[in-house]
C-alpha cells in the first residue's frame, strides 16, 4: 500500500521497504552470502523477531524509536540515513 507523503505513514512504509531491503542485500560482517535472516537481525540487534517482523510487515502499522532504528542500521553497516530514502521498493 502506497501511502501519501503527507501521511505520517509514508515515513514508516519508506523506512520499513529500506530495511527489509539492506536485510536482504547487505555485505555486513553479520550477514552470510549477502543475506541476513529477521531472526538473525533481531539476535544481533538484541531486538525481538516479533518487532522486525512487525516493522518489515506491510499488514502492520509498527512504531519503533530512534534508538531500535540506530541498533538496525549499526548491525547492517548502513548509514541510518538511508533508511529514509524513498527507492520505490
Amino acid at each position: 500500500m502506497a501511502f501519501n507523503k503527507n501521511d505520517d505513514r509514508y515515513i514508516y512504509d519508506v523506512v520499513s521497504k529500506n530495511i527489509k531491503y539492506f536485510r536482504l542485500h547487505n555485505n555486513s560482517k553479520y550477514s552470510s552470502f549477502g543475506k541476513m535472516t529477521q531472526e538473525q537481525l533481531a539476535e544481533k540487534c538484541d531486538l525481538s523477531h516479533s518487532l522486525i517482523s512487525n516493522i518489515e510487515s506491510k499488514k502492520v502499522q509498527q512504531s519503533f524509536s530512534i534508538a531500535v532504528l540506530y541498533r538496525i542500521a549499526q548491525v547492517l553497516e548502513v548509514d541510518i540515513k538511508e533508511f529514509f530514502v524513498d527507492r520505490n521498493l
